[in-house]
């Protein structure tokens, strides 16, 4: 895949998704973001399953299908409306209209949960929906009519960015690198690699639009939309400062370096997402027990690694 190791590269130590807007003509990068995902029920205990041999000792390939992951998507929770402000940033972050400064801590607690593929409402941060919320056609306020009768056109807010004819994307590269390849002694990644094509996402582009600001991306082992329990959302991501010092959205600097993340799709541009699931220690891992805070309630901090104790 063209570019793909490049965006591999560019993560780091502590990130493992990469989200990148190419355009198809050129096939330059237009604009990309990195971070790193939270870990949902459904990916740890599949993990456990293959440990304890399920699928290798028993016959149990129908259970297992369920943790592996085959399809990535998009979306956009966190955002009240797709406008732009006069420098083409994103004026609509937050979950309701508001005072900036609370719309946009609220957007960086809200990412998705442990509980986000339907495991457990109550360990998914206050988010309205689990996964990445409703389809494109469910979305938000799609059934408001005007003072005449007339049904108002929304814009493809607070929903995952999938349809009927455009369900999600299949993973197109998958690869394990061992430890001589790996970023960290005594660690094995796995990455995952899909592309959401130009005919995918210009349904979800608002009349007279000509972009779409997308805030999330899902790891999937189910290519279509399952509401309740087993979901199968494997790990989710919402777009913030890769730096975690710039989290503190009490700060206008760092509500300015947020609504400069969120990703800006174009006509004619496809989207390319990287998934890499580190498997090690929490020693080996870069330290990131600093990531998990005593804290309660929880803080954008509490994004989950993939991560075996042996």
């Amino acid at each position: 895949m063209s570019g793909f190791n490049g965006a591999l590269e560019d993560m780091g130590i502590r990130n493992n998704v990469a989200i990148r807007v190419v355009d198809i003509a050129t096939r330059k990068t237009q604009c990309a973001h990195i971070g790193h995902n939270t870990a949902t029920n459904s990916m740890l205990t599949g993990i456990g399953h293959y440990l304890k041999g399920d699928g290798v000792l028993n016959q149990g390939y129908s259970m297992l299908s369920q943790y592996v992951p085959r399809y990535i998507s998009l979306g956009t929770m966190g955002l009240f409306n797709q406008d732009e402000d006069a420098e083409g940033l994103p004026a609509g972050i937050g979950v309701a209209d508001g005072p900036e400064e609370q719309r946009f801590t609220d957007y960086m607690l809200q990412v998705p949960g442990y509980g986000a593929d339907g495991y457990d409402s109550y360990s998914n941060n206050n988010r309205p929906e689990m996964g990445l919320g409703p389809m494109f056609k469910d979305r938000p306020g799609v059934d408001d009519v005007d003072a005449l009768g007339n049904p108002i056109q929304r814009a493809a807010v607070g929903c995952e960015l999938i349809s009927a004819s455009f369900p999600r994307a299949e993973i197109s590269y998958r690869q394990l690198l061992p430890e001589n390849e790996a970023e960290l002694p005594h660690t094995v990644d796995v990455v995952f690699s899909a592309m959401i094509s130009t005919g995918a996402l210009a349904q979800f582009r608002e009349p007279g639009h000509d972009y779409l600001f997308i805030t999330e991306a899902g790891l999937w082992s189910r290519p279509t939309w399952v509401d309740g329990g087993e979901n199968g959302l494997l790990a989710g991501y919402r777009i913030a400062p890769p730096d975690t010092e710039n989290w503190d959205m009490h700060d206008p600097a760092n509500r300015r370096i947020l609504k400069e993340n969120v990703l800006r799709v174009g006509i004619n541009q496809v989207v390319q997402v990287v998934w890499k699931v580190q498997i090690g220690s929490m020693a080996q891992l870069g330290g990131i027990e600093g990531l998990y805070p005593d804290a309660v309630p929880p803080t954008p901090g509490n994004r989950g690694m993939f991560w075996t104790k042996w």
